[in-house]
């Protein structure tokens, strides 16, 4: 930036508990910041007691969402707001050794609720269950398909942004499940570092089931997160690692914070919707730029060198799962995937450093702008900013290894 009992508050912030619909959001930056969210929040709205999705206990939503002053979030990102019906609570698996274990029948396996990851498709949720092991630590496991739509490779491995969704679809989780983030909150991402091993990667004969060893931190009533995690196979190998940093704001201040960092004052950023991204049909062949499918272009080119321009076609059904007001982080870290991909594949993607500084708003073009590669015995290193009015929307750093 990881799905019944719904949550939900009337207008007067009385304390109500429902199985009606929830909306939830996920940013990547706004243009303000946390000690901003963190001073507005207190008095949006009055304190609403919610039921926590996996231990059943209470818990202030004014404490979930963090109002103790001086909090600092150096952020910007992006929204998503999916609205679906509440399924079931996600249960939790029997401790291994205990009693309970040794007597349960066989645990079937399901996905976490799809409000609880920001997703609107079942098939794009990849956690199946969560252990809680200790005050800040959880063991969750998930599974990866043996074929996606778009997490695809050519060379036949899973892809490693999909690793970068599964830790965007963790914290977003905790958040909810463990922390009692109310849903209809949205999540500000400020950075994202994911680390894979392809020599770990590749796609058998059976679906991939994860491991992840996590760590999700928070100062005591403060939006802000901090997220580490391993994602281990079956065999006890590391398929990847990563970190971020990500902070929970309502509705009320989200709406403030991005009306004051819209660089075209005349609008209401919020106001937009998917239907204002204009997409551009190109010719461009997607082997180019590591993708099987034009479909899944996001870029168009320029006659600028080693500069683009965001062309992602606003009905792709998982880089635009449901609708928001900007353009998802990861379409911006597809982007620089796709801008720094090797022709002829000789290297494999594997690292990506990502901090997230604006909103990228839908009715403003949108440039992609790649630096000379520097180069190492077995790796090579860009780095990829996007920009909107002249200012730099996001940053990622990439890193391709020879195998």
């Amino acid at each position: 930036m990881i799905s019944s009992l719904v949550l939900s508050k009337d207008a007067q912030g009385a304390r109500v508990a429902s199985t009606s619909t929830s909306t939830t959001t996920d940013d990547t930056r706004g243009d303000a910041t946390a000690s901003t969210a963190a001073s507005t929040t207190t008095g949006d709205t009055a304190p609403v007691t919610t039921q926590n999705p996996t231990h059943g206990s209470t818990a202030d939503s004014s404490t979930a969402v963090g109002t103790a002053d001086g909090a600092t979030d150096h952020s910007v990102g992006t929204t998503d707001r999916p609205s679906t019906d509440g399924p079931a609570t996600p249960a939790r698996a029997p401790r291994a050794g205990s009693a309970k274990a040794a007597t349960a029948p066989p645990r079937l396996t399901t996905t976490v609720p799809a409000e609880y990851v920001h997703r609107a498709a079942l098939a794009e949720v990849f956690l199946t269950g969560c252990e809680k092991t200790g005050p800040e630590t959880y063991v969750l496991t998930g599974q990866w398909p043996r074929a996606h739509t778009f997490f695809t490779t050519l060379d036949g491995r899973h892809d490693h942004l999909q690793a970068c969704e599964t830790l965007r679809q963790t914290g977003i989780y905790l958040a909810h499940a463990e922390h009692g983030i109310p849903l209809g909150h949205h999540f500000v991402m400020q950075d994202m570092t994911v680390t894979t091993h392809p020599e770990h990667l590749t796609i058998g004969s059976t679906p991939t089931n994860l491991t992840l060893h996590t760590t999700l931190s928070r100062p005591t009533r403060s939006p802000q997160f901090t997220i580490a995690f391993t994602i281990t196979n079956p065999q006890d190998q590391t398929l990847a690692t990563g970190h971020g940093h990500f902070t929970c704001i309502s509705p009320a201040v989200y709406r403030r914070m991005r009306s004051a960092g819209n660089p075209d004052n005349a609008t209401d950023p919020t106001t937009h919707t998917l239907k204002a991204l204009v997409h551009t049909p190109t010719n461009q062949d997607p082997y180019v730029f590591g993708r099987v499918d034009s479909r899944d272009l996001v870029l168009a080119p320029t006659h600028q060198p080693r500069t683009y321009l965001l062309n992602a076609h606003p009905e792709h059904p998982v880089l635009f799962d449901h609708d928001g007001d900007h353009l998802p982080g990861m379409v911006l870290i597809e982007a620089a995937r796709q801008a720094t991909h090797p022709h002829p594949p000789t290297t494999q993607l594997t690292h990506t450093h990502t901090t997230f500084h604006h909103y990228v708003e839908l009715t403003t073009p949108t440039t992609v702008v790649t630096t000379p590669p520097t180069h190492t015995h077995n790796t090579t290193t860009h780095t990829v900013t996007s920009h909107q009015n002249d200012r730099p929307t996001h940053t990622t750093t990439l890193i391709h290894t020879r195998l």
